[in-house]
C-alpha cells in the first residue's frame, strides 16, 4: 500500500475492523481501476464515492460522514 493508500486505510481504520477497512480500501482501488500501491490524488474523487456505501453498511451514517470529511482533507 502506498502513503495515499496507506492514509486512506488509517482514516477507514478509526471506525472499522483492520480487516474491513483494508477489504474497502483494496477492493475499491480496483473499482476505480487501480491498486492500493498505485492509488493517486486525482483518484481520490472518484474513490471517496466508491467507499461510502460500504462504509454507511459497517460504520453507520455519523461514521460515514465524519470518515467522508477525514477522506475529503486527503486531497
Amino acid at each position: 500500500m502506498n502513503k495515499l493508500g496507506q492514509s486512506i486505510y488509517e482514516i477507514l481504520n478509526t471506525t472499522l475492523s483492520p480487516i474491513t477497512a483494508k477489504m474497502i480500501v483494496e477492493e475499491k482501488c480496483k473499482v476505480v481501476g487501480k491498486d492500493a500501491d498505485s492509488i493517486e490524488q486525482g483518484d481520490l474523487n472518484e474513490l471517496i464515492s466508491a467507499v461510502m456505501g460500504p462504509v454507511l453498511l459497517f460504520g453507520g451514517e455519523a461514521a460515514a460522514q465524519e470518515i467522508k470529511k477525514k477522506l475529503e482533507a486527503l486531497k
